[in-house]
């Protein structure tokens, strides 16, 4: 089958939760209208997910550019938590979320974001057997970020404001069985599955693609993990991206320091 007629399939699936959603062929409960929204969001996802792994073989960059917006990555966090909620319950598994109790509001690509964290849940869920648990929170964060043309008074200043958070750390902690050491850096890779015996291997682009995606945000993805430890995937989203032209000295100290 074609990506086009997957396309096709998705775009009837998703026509006709539209016409539920909107009452035209019964009247709907208001629990329904919103699991019917989850199907339509659901459907526009997965057909960003197609054309990115017919783009992704030609390293074509523009489907990770972001459209930034300046929002509360709290929503974006609960909209990805409510939505795989039944799967992580029908796989017998714990989905706890921990948000920060106040707004973090940061300029990010909501669609983008949204798809970094389906791609890593999809990832825990497979990975993490049942009775498992699996974690996602957000919060404040110090990054430092250093520039070999950010001259030395920026970062003398930068070292006065290391309480100050620049960015937003996202971390999706699993139970599962946990990622040797050496494929930290490989998994990032397209087409590249890692080994873990009794597990169905992946196509090897959802981790690729969330990293294409967080590197456009001006932001980093990494890996904290051990055989048998579980795993915890990270990353942070600056508070003041780089902008198109290049990193200016205000924008790089805004950005100064953080540990991982």
């Amino acid at each position: 089958m074609s990506m086009h007629d997957l396309k096709g399939h998705l775009a009837v699936i998703s026509g006709q939760a539209k016409l539920l959603r909107a009452g035209k062929l019964g009247a709907v409960t208001s629990p329904q209208v919103a699991a019917l929204a989850d199907i339509v969001a659901g459907c526009q996802l997965i057909e960003q997910q197609l054309s990115g792994m017919l783009t992704a073989g030609h390293r074509d960059p523009s489907p990770w550019k972001p459209v930034l917006t300046t929002a509360d990555i709290r929503q974006c966090l609960l909209r990805a938590y409510h939505s795989m909620q039944e799967e992580f319950s029908d796989g017998q598994l714990r989905f706890e979320m921990k948000l920060c109790d106040f707004p973090l509001i940061l300029p990010f690509d909501d669609h983008l974001v949204l798809r970094v964290l389906m791609n890593l849940l999809q990832n825990a869920r497979r990975f993490t057997p049942p009775e498992g648990c699996v974690t996602i929170s957000v919060a404040p964060h110090f990054w430092e970020r250093r520039s070999a043309h950010l001259p030395a008074d920026f970062e003398r200043r930068g070292r006065y404001s290391r309480k100050q958070p620049n960015a937003a750390k996202v971390v999706i902690a699993d139970s599962g069985c946990g990622i040797a050491p050496e494929f930290h850096q490989e998994i990032f890779q397209e087409y590249f599955s890692t080994p873990a015996p009794g597990y169905l291997a992946s196509s090897g682009l959802g981790l690729a693609i969330a990293q294409n995606i967080i590197q456009a945000h001006g932001g980093k993805i990494w890996v904290q993990s051990a055989p048998g430890k579980g795993s915890s995937f990270c990353f942070l989203l600056p508070y003041v991206p780089p902008s198109a032209s290049g990193d200016s000295p205000r924008e790089l100290l805004d950005l100064v320091d953080c540990g991982d």
